[in-house]
């Protein structure tokens, strides 16, 4: 759900365009303010489930017992007679009773009836467990590996966001005249803009929490206190008889869980000690709730749980949570409660421009200034966590001599853990051997080794309640670009003109900015590491273009122009290597550009009687080093590689023709008359035809499952085949008041037809084939092979044909087909 509101005051100075002062300097003064809030808000949640979270993973009572389990044992227990061993009690051992599913009633039945195709009498219970659709999931949730989903499958995610922004627009505009000189007149704009978000969202993966449940509900139970009898009961001893063995009360852990609650929650809820043991899967969905666990156990699994502008439970956190509360804030209880700010970048620009004549040359020139604050703490250093004791200091600690040629900034690498020996020093980027002589690369240095920073301190624990998040981070720099914009054109003759322009032109990151301070309370955990960078610059391009217009007729004119665009700072996937701990991780950086060159043919024709016709031809040549920040994903790792290549947007050719023919009204219509009515007065027909050269792909030589191994040629060499659409939209315009002078009312009722010839245009293509319908994988030896393999084994190979078919039938390799829209619209 989307809502907008826009509040616009505008106002002209009636006394700059009074006709008494005609010879004012300034003249026809404008401005107008603008303030805006809009607010979105998403939610994504199985439509059976909704926010019932422990509903996703309930199938039913799995019936477990923690009973006693004995053994010889030298250290405790009771005496065999006439041995020298004992025997007693050594722990408890859970067992199966059986399994119960979900009634009729229960929106998971189905899924919950598919473990009972399991004989539940067997001896491996975990067979019954996890038979088909069990609980904790299974290799049948898709069909044939990974086509489709099965059925009673759940849609297993609960997702919400809730996304705020708050802008502010002032803009104003004057005539300046010099000594009251038309001649010398200069048009002036200027203006300023505001924008603040606020964004906020919240994922859970609600089957998974019963995971945690059952992790969680008896961590804390060690095995038996001997210390703590229980009482004594006759037990049959193999080989020996009864005897009289004491039962024990069970060991609890007294450290490492003082940020876990459930284990206690869920007791308190059922009546129980911290002793007993608890059966998780014997609750029913309505006996847990996200508010037993404490933050910790939720995040601390990788894939539960996930936050931002929230707390861990789902409620909105005020706008006053800082970064630094993430680390260090706490409940009644003194549980660290983890909760992460809101996202709240910042936007602002300012703008001036100025139109003025110059002997004949029209000139636009004018400025923008764009600040991009991302509003959020960063990596101090992205090679390391932790901070790294730099050249001054580590020499001013060992007393030894600081080499040549090293700065005093420079990052020192030792040995190893513990030591003082140098082997290597980094500034940057650049790394240097311990002697201070520069390296091309940190392989020549380390190899395959063990990177080593010397930290500045080395007891340092981002996870440890005592971690000062000043050490590690610190504050976005503020991006502040400056773009100059330069305009002109000028007469070569009375029907021919000249124009060129130079911009630049900046963009804010659209994504891979947002890594959180959750996100890097596990950074160090190789399948945690975040990837997104919120150190991102903005990307930038620079725009040259110059033209020719010439008039053809007192309607028409034909126009010639030519650009050129270079592509600066654009994201790209990287990798960052020599990293402690990690050894690399990928991460985004503003390392990508490109250039895009092009040749524009424009005719237009004014209305003429009804027609009116605009067509262009554009020849465009796109390449660069990334299509998208995810185009060098693949040898990232390999380092900062940079080739140039056609672009994904790279269309060699684009012709647009837009064909309006429109009938006036009155003496001005000079279409059909039927019963002496103008029928289609005020009506018109608008057709816009486009026909585009096909962007290209990479070629690939093995066919896979809907895809491909192995690039045919360079990257982006192959090409799509040619699209043509064809849109049309027909209206007509009804009066419906102000006949007798008074305010109009219009109405105008249309008919909007998108792909009018219901074109099947190709957009995208299987690599190995170059076709949207078949990937090759069922021709190819692997494809045999297992086709024969299903055969062999049994396995329905014409279900398995049909499921492949249906799963290669993707339709976002084609435009969309035939759209007709019809709609009104009321203007007074």
């Amino acid at each position: 759900d989307t809502y907008r509101g826009i509040f616009r005051f505008r106002q002209r100075l009636a006394s700059a365009n009074n006709e008494s002062n005609s010879n004012a300097l300034i003249r026809n003064i404008v401005y107008s303010l603008q303030f805006g809030y809009e607010k979105n808000t998403r939610s994504q949640k199985d439509t059976r489930h909704g926010d019932n979270l422990f509903d996703y993973g309930y199938v039913g009572d799995f019936n477990y017992s923690w009973n006693p389990a004995f053994g010889f044992n030298v250290d405790q227990g009771t005496q065999i007679p006439g041995q020298a061993i004992r025997y007693g009690h050594l722990d408890y051992t859970r067992t199966f009773n059986g399994y119960t599913p979900a009634g009729d009633g229960h929106p998971n039945a189905g899924l919950a009836a598919s473990n009972g195709l399991v004989d539940a009498d067997v001896a491996n219970d975990f067979v019954v467990e996890n038979g088909l659709f069990g609980y904790i999931g299974g290799p049948f949730q898709n069909v044939w590996g990974s086509f489709h989903r099965n059925a009673n499958a759940i849609y297993n995610l609960n997702f919400k966001s809730d996304n705020d922004l708050y802008t502010f627009n002032a803009r104003s505009s004057f005539e300046l005249l010099p000594g009251g000189s038309e001649k010398g007149r200069h048009t002036i704009e200027f203006g300023v803009t505001y924008e603040q978000r606020v964004n906020r969202n919240y994922t859970v993966n609600p089957r998974r929490l019963w995971d945690i449940a059952r992790l969680q509900a008896n961590r804390h139970i060690l095995g038996v206190d001997t210390t703590a009898i229980l009482g004594d009961s006759l037990i049959n001893v193999p080989g020996v008889g009864e005897l009289e063995i004491p039962f024990y009360n069970t060991l609890l852990a007294t450290d490492g869980f003082e940020d876990n609650q459930f284990f206690r929650r869920v007791r308190e809820s059922l009546g129980l000690t911290l002793n007993d043991y608890v059966n998780v899967d014997g609750l029913s969905p309505d006996q847990l709730g996200l508010d037993m666990f404490s933050a910790q156990e939720l995040h601390g699994t990788r894939g539960i749980l996930d936050y931002q502008g929230y707390d861990y439970l789902g409620n909105k956190v005020t706008s006053d949570v800082t970064f630094e509360d993430f680390f260090t804030q706490r409940d009644a209880n003194g549980i660290r409660t983890f909760p992460v700010a809101p996202d709240r970048p910042v936007y602002a620009a300012a703008y001036i421009q100025d139109k003025f004549t110059f002997r004949d040359i029209i000139f636009r020139v004018g400025v923008r200034v764009d600040r991009y604050d991302a509003n959020r703490k960063v990596l101090k250093d992205p090679f390391s966590l932790y901070e790294i004791m730099n050249a001054r200091d580590f020499y001013a600690t060992t007393g030894e001599e600081q080499p040549g040629g090293v700065s005093d900034d420079f990052k020192v690498y030792v040995d190893g853990q513990g030591s003082n020996s140098v082997k290597a020093f980094r500034d940057g980027e650049q790394w240097y051997f311990a002697n201070g002589n520069p390296a091309n690369d940190g392989n020549v240095i380390f190899g395959g080794g063990v990177v080593t920073p010397k930290l500045i301190d080395e007891d340092v624990d981002i996870q440890s309640p005592d971690f000062d998040p000043n050490t590690s981070f610190e504050d976005y720099e503020p991006q502040i670009n400056v773009m100059p914009r330069l305009a002109f054109s000028f007469p070569i003759s009375d029907e021919a003109n000249f124009f060129a322009h130079y911009d630049v032109l900046v963009q804010r990151p659209q994504g891979r900015t947002n890594a959180t301070a959750l996100d890097y309370l596990y950074f160090l955990d190789p399948n945690r590491t975040p990837t997104n960078n919120p150190n991102l610059r903005p990307e930038k391009t620079i725009d040259y273009e110059v033209g020719f217009q010439q008039k053809i007729s007192n309607s028409s004119a034909l126009k010639i122009a030519a650009y050129y665009r270079e592509l600066r700072d654009m994201i790209q996937v990287r990798f960052y290597s020599f990293v402690p701990v990690l050894g690399n991780y990928q991460s985004f950086d503003n390392q990508d550009f490109g250039t895009v060159k092009g040749f524009n043919l424009t005719y237009d024709l004014r209305r003429s009687k009804n027609l009116q016709l605009q067509t262009n031809y554009t020849l465009q040549f796109a390449d660069g080093t990334g299509s998208s920040a995810l185009g060098q994903q693949n040898i990232a790792e390999n380092g900062n590689l940079r080739t140039l290549f056609p672009l994904n947007f790279d269309e060699r050719h684009r012709l647009n023709a837009i064909i309006d023919y429109r009938f006036g009204k009155g003496s001005r219509y000079d279409g059909p008359r039927w019963f002496d009515k103008d029928v289609f007065a005020n009506a018109g027909l608008n057709l816009q035809a486009t026909a585009i050269s096909g962007r290209p792909f990479t070629r690939k030589s093995t066919p896979r499952q809907f895809g491909g191994d192995g690039t045919v040629g360079a990257i982006n060499g192959a090409r799509l085949p040619w699209n043509f659409s064809l849109n049309l939209r027909a209206d007509k315009n009804f009066q419906l008041s102000g006949f007798d002078g008074g305010k109009p009312i219009y109405l105008n009722v249309y008919v909007r037809v998108q792909n009018l010839l219901d074109a099947r245009n190709i957009i995208n293509v299987y690599p190995a084939t170059g076709s949207p319908d078949d990937d090759g994988y069922l021709a190819s030896s692997d494809g045999v092979a297992r086709v024969r393999n299903l055969g062999e084994s049994g396995r329905n190979t014409e279900a398995f044909l049909a499921a492949y078919s249906w799963a290669l039938a993707n339709p976002d390799f084609y435009t969309l087909p035939r759209r007709i829209f019809v709609g009104a619209i009321v203007e007074f």
